[in-house]
C-alpha cells in the first residue's frame, strides 16, 4: 500500500457520508429478495425426506439464486466504484446494472469464481481464503473494462492481486472490533460498517489498477519560432 490503512478507511468513511441511505436501502432489499428463494430452499433441506416436486423445486430456487447473485454481485460493485468518485447510488440502475450490462458475462462469471473458490476450499480452508482474495477484483474489473469476458477477468484478477493479498486481508482484518459490535446490535449495525469496509475496498482496488494502467500524458510538438 502506498497509503496506510487509516488512510483508506478515513477517505471511505468520509465519501459514505450523505450516501448511507441508499446503500442500506439497497442492501435491504438485495438481502430481502435473495431471502424470498433461499428462505424455501432452507426449509426443504430441514425437512426430514424431500420428494422429487420439493429436489425439483430447490433445484429452480438455487438456480434463480445464483443468477440473481451474479447480477447483484456486479451491481454492488458499480455501486462501490461510484461511491470512491463520489457518487450517491441510484436504486434502480444499481439493482438492474447487473441483469442489462452483459448479464451472461457477470453469471458465467459469478459461477467460475465461485467453483474455483470452493474447489480451492476443499484442500484446505487457508487456500481457499487466499484464493478468494485472487478473484476479488473480477467484479471490478468487469466494471472497469466492460469488453472482458468472465475468464479474462478471473485471470487478470489473479495477476492484479499478486503481492497485495496480504494487505487487503490485514485491511478487512482492521474491521475486526466493529464486527464484535455488531453481534450486540443483532446485526444491524453492518448496515453502517460493511459499506465503508466496501468503499475501502474499491479505493484500494483503485490504487491498484492505477499502478497496473498508468496514465501516460502525450507530450503536444513544441511549437517551431519562426
Amino acid at each position: 500500500m502506498n497509503r496506510s490503512r487509516i488512510d483508506y478507511k478515513n477517505q471511505a468513511k468520509q465519501l459514505m457520508q450523505g450516501k448511507y441511505t441508499n446503500v442500506i436501502v439497497i442492501f435491504i432489499i438485495i438481502s430481502l429478495i435473495g431471502g424470498v428463494f433461499t428462505a424455501p430452499t432452507a426449509a426443504n433441506s430441514m425437512g426430514a425426506g424431500v420428494d422429487a416436486g420439493g429436489s425439483f423445486l430447490s433445484n429452480i430456487l438455487n438456480l434463480v439464486t445464483l443468477v440473481l447473485s451474479a447480477a447483484f454481485a456486479y451491481g454492488t460493485a458499480k455501486m462501490f466504484i461510484g461511491v470512491t468518485r463520489d457518487e450517491n447510488p441510484d436504486l434502480q440502475n444499481i439493482l438492474l446494472s447487473g441483469f442489462k450490462e452483459n448479464f451472461v458475462r457477470n453469471l458465467i462469471c459469478y459461477f467460475l469464481t465461485t467453483l474455483y473458490t470452493f474447489l480451492w476450499a476443499l484442500l484446505f480452508i487457508i487456500p481457499g481464503i487466499i484464493k478468494a482474495y485472487a478473484y476479488s477484483m473480477n467484479f471490478y474489473l468487469l466494471n472497469k473494462e466492460p469488453e472482458l469476458d468472465a475468464q479474462a477477468a478471473i485471470t487478470k484478477s489473479k495477476e492484479y492481486t499478486k503481492g497485495y493479498k496480504a494487505d487487503l486481508f490485514v485491511l478487512h482484518l482492521s474491521y475486526i472490533g466493529w464486527y464484535i459490535l455488531s453481534i450486540f446490535t443483532f446485526g444491524i449495525l453492518l448496515l453502517w460498517v460493511v459499506p465503508k469496509v466496501q468503499t475501502a475496498t474499491m479505493l484500494y482496488f483503485d490504487e491498484i489498477y492505477a499502478k497496473r494502467n498508468p496514465v501516460v500524458i502525450k507530450e503536444e510538438p513544441a511549437a517551431i519560432l519562426e
